[in-house]
């Protein structure tokens, strides 16, 4: 897990579905006091129907144009500009068992509520592939940005839950 560099105010919370990227979100934003943004809000306008691309793109550019912000989410054709704009990036990259468990416990205590953040709760299968493959499709090109942007962004790779907690006592001590 890497870290440090100096206080920041543009936060992305990367990984896969059920890591936990809205949860850690919400926490960060409270402890921050730092707007949230959950990308799936910009995305979903109803459990059926999406934002087109350019609506998307729209909403996104004014979000990181403001001075404060935490946003979470994957969208992948949208995560360079992101890094561009974020001081911190936040990749929580737990095992697939993991993220699946998370994902069928959502599921099953959330069945028949809507999404706080906009998406619909659905299992599928194309779903469940997306999460099964996000690793092998996902992570190098996140490696990739990473070592793109080392310079001047602060990176966190949180791999486990005691990882997690460890960054949170952190996160919890420097706002003390």
């Amino acid at each position: 897990m890497e870290e440090n560099k100096s206080i920041v105010n543009r936060i992305i919370v990367i990984g896969c579905p059920g890591a936990g990227k809205s949860t850690l979100s919400t926490q960060i934003a409270q402890i921050r006091n730092i707007p949230l943004v959950h990308l799936d809000s910009i995305q979903w306008i109803d459990d059926d129907t999406t934002a087109s691309k350019a609506a998307f793109d729209t909403k996104l550019n004014e979000e990181i144009k403001k001075d404060k912000w935490i946003i979470d989410g994957n969208y992948a054709r949208t995560l360079e500009l992101r890094m561009k704009h974020a001081d911190w990036v936040i990749w929580l990259d737990f095992p697939r068992s993991v993220c699946l468990y998370r994902i069928f416990k959502r599921y099953i205590k959330n069945r028949g509520k809507k999404s706080p953040h906009g998406n619909p709760d659905r299992l599928d299968f194309s779903f469940l592939r997306f999460v099964w493959n996000y690793k092998k499709e996902n992570n190098s090109r996140i490696k990739s940005l990473k070592d793109k942007h080392q310079g001047r962004l602060r990176f966190s790779h949180i791999r486990s839950g005691r990882e997690l907690r460890k960054f949170m006592s952190n996160l919890e001590t420097q706002r003390s």
